[in-house]
This record gives C-alpha cells, structure tokens and sequence, in this order.
C-alpha cells in the first residue's frame, strides 16, 4: 500500500488519511489512563469534549473567509503583522486565527530569515476556497451561514415535533431556492470520484466511449456530474432539468468544461412536466434523499417511463446497507440524515427501500457501488 505520508514545509510529516473524518485528533489518546471507572470516564468525555469543540473548525474558517485571509494569502505568503494590514484587523487576533487555521492544516507555518512566523496557504486549499473555483466550498459556508447554523440549534425542538407538516404527513424539504442556489455552488466536490466509478459501471454494461447515448440528469443543479460523464464519453449527449434560477450555473459551467455543445439545460419542474423518453441513462444525485417515501417511489416510475430500451437509472445518494452496521458509509450516511431533519426535511433511506420502490417501477438492481459519501445504484427494466 502507498503511504499518503507528506513533508510540510516546517518539516513536520502528516498523513492525508489523517485529515478525513471530522479533523485531525486533537486528543492523544495514548496520553489518557487506561483502565475501568473513573479513568474510563475520563477517556469518553475527552472524546466527547472533541465531538462538541467540531465547531471552532467551521468558525474560524467562516471568519477567515468573511476577513478575507484565504483571498489574500493566495497572493503569497504573509506575516501575521502583513496580513493584518492589509485586511485592517487586530494584529494579535489575527495571529491567533492564523494559528487556528494552522491546527486544521489549512495554512502552513514557516519561518523567515530573521525568525518570524510565515504563513503559507497550500495550493489545494486555494482552489478550495477560491469563490469561483470548480470545486470551491465557498457555496457551502454561505448555505451554512444562510440556513444550516440556525437549523442546528433548534434541533431539539424539530425532535420533539418530528417536523411534520400541518396534516401530520412527513414533510417535505424546505429549502429555499436562496439556499439551494448557495448549496448546489459548494457540493460540486462531490463529482469527481462518482463519476470516475459510475464511468467504470458504464463501461462494465457495454458502453464505450464513442457510444452515442443520451441521458437526463433529474434536478442538475450546476450539472456537474452529466458534464464529467460527457468528458468521458465522446458520444453522450446530456439534458440537464432544473429549475430557471439554476440553469445558467450550469450553462456557464459547461461552457468552462468544454462540453456546452452536449449539455442542453432544460427548465423544467420536474413533478409537474414531462421528461421526454428514449433515454439511456437518467441521472439521479443527491435527490431521492430530499423526498418523502411515497415521492421516492414516483419518481422510479417517471424514471421508468423516460428510459429507451436497454436504458438505465443511476441514482447517486446517502443509501444504507443495514447489514453493514458501522461502515463508514453508514455513519456518514446517519449523519447526513439527521442534518437533513435538521434543515428542513428529507432522509437517508435503506437499500431495501430503494429496492422496493424499484420494483414497484418495473425496474431491479443490476449493481451497488461504494463512493466517498455517496452509494451508486444502478437499475434497468425488470
């Protein structure tokens, strides 16, 4: 196995393996007491203190962000005295966040000629938060500020009610199209891995690069997923449906892509219109998760009736797999369920669900793949 081990530029080494899941362990463990009663009491709230303290990532990254730390590290490399010149704050208070920033490994400290600390912003993490970066998050932080913070506070009080709406049916998402223009702007990390393993299930079915094919990508948002598929594939042709707000993210990002020749935005709703037919592949990410149960299986209907012959649905989401208990998937996947409670309604739901919503549409599983923070499911026509 090739280690993921890198050489920081104070000559510190760290792992990339490291900094996934919530952040680098603040806590060494091998330091705690080990042993039962108190000392193991000690260990779980060490740990928990760790879970509750997850809240000084984000705001010193929204600050950084808000006092433009990251725009103007991008230029070069800085002091803590520079930097709070050019962005007017507090010469002391800046350095502690830049240390903060440190700890997270966003920033990277070196030192000059005379001795003073030097703080550097790695390559990935400008791209990253670089507000027209493909992959930027700075759509998420915005999501976050607009809708995610306060929806988390009051999750004790959507616990107690279940968020139901007035005719106690489950509710449905409550994002607005405010909100969901920020968010869609700050997932589009998410493409690149499924997309490399949903080419690789593509090409396990058949398909070959040149193959002329059509598909629909349901609720595109920025459409990144369908344009990655049509940099893969020479002969694709892609619909992307969305809303009128959302279409032009999309028809500038295929343009960025190169492929605005076979992206065709559509506006649709696509609960209330027609998707056409003869499709080959209809593309579903990150929207099975915002439905109520009963909305699910509607759409693995419509998606049935807009397949051609041979055709395939993809659906890309947060699935469980039950007898996988304590997966990474499942976790993340949990998580992710109670943050779509949290923010206005939607769920992560079993495999046995999709699977049945599948069936009840004419359709079956033909295959399940594993993707950061994400599951492919691959159907055809029963």
């Amino acid at each position: 196995m090739t280690s993921s081990a890198q050489v920081r530029p104070d000559g510190a080494s760290f792992d990339d393996n490291a900094l996934f899941g919530n952040v680098r362990p603040l806590v060494d463990t091998a330091l705690l007491p080990a042993g039962d009663g108190q000392p193991r009491v000690v260990r779980a709230a060490h740990r928990l203190y760790e879970h509750l303290i997850s809240l000084w990532a984000p705001g010193a990254i929204e600050a950084a962000f808000d006092l433009g730390v990251f725009e103007a590290l991008a230029d070069g490399p800085a002091t803590a005295d520079e930097l709070a010149k050019s962005l007017s704050t507090n010469p002391k208070a800046t350095r502690v966040l830049l240390d903060g920033l440190n700890a997270y490994d966003l920033l990277d400290r070196t030192w000059d000629a005379d001795g003073t600390v030097v703080y550097v912003l790695p390559e990935d993490v400008r791209d990253v938060m670089r507000p027209d970066g493909l992959f930027s998050l700075a759509g998420k932080i915005g999501y976050d500020r607009q809708m995610a913070w306060g929806a988390w506070r009051n999750l004790a009080e959507t616990v107690r009610t279940g968020a139901l709406a007035d005719d106690g049916s489950q509710q449905h998402n409550q994002i607005s199209a405010t909100e969901y223009e920020s968010l869609v702007r700050g997932i589009n990390f998410w493409a690149p891995p499924v997309v490399h393993a949903l080419a690789e299930q593509l090409k396990d079915q058949g398909w070959s690069a040149d193959r002329e094919a059509g598909m629909l990508d349901v609720g595109c948002g920025t459409g990144i997923y369908s344009q990655l598929l049509l940099q893969q594939f020479a002969g694709l042709t892609a619909t992307g449906l969305d809303v009128e707000r959302i279409l032009p993210l999309a028809i500038a990002q295929s343009e960025q892509l190169a492929v605005a020749d076979r992206f065709h935005p559509l506006r649709r709703d696509f609960w209330r219109e027609d998707w056409g037919t003869g499709f080959d592949l209809v593309l579903f990410v990150n929207i099975f998760h915002l439905q109520t149960p009963e909305d699910a299986r509607d759409l693995a209907i419509k998606a049935n009736k807009a397949l051609a012959d041979g055709g395939l649905v993809a659906i890309v989401d947060q699935i469980v797999v039950e007898d996988e208990a304590n997966s990474t998937q499942n976790r993340f996947f949990r998580l992710f369920a109670a943050s779509m409670m949290a923010t206005g309604g939607g769920d992560a739901y079993t495999l046995d669900q999709y699977d049945e919503w599948l069936t009840g549409a004419g359709l079956r599983r033909v295959a399940l793949v594993d993707t950061p923070m994400h599951r492919i499911l691959l159907a055809g026509r029963d």
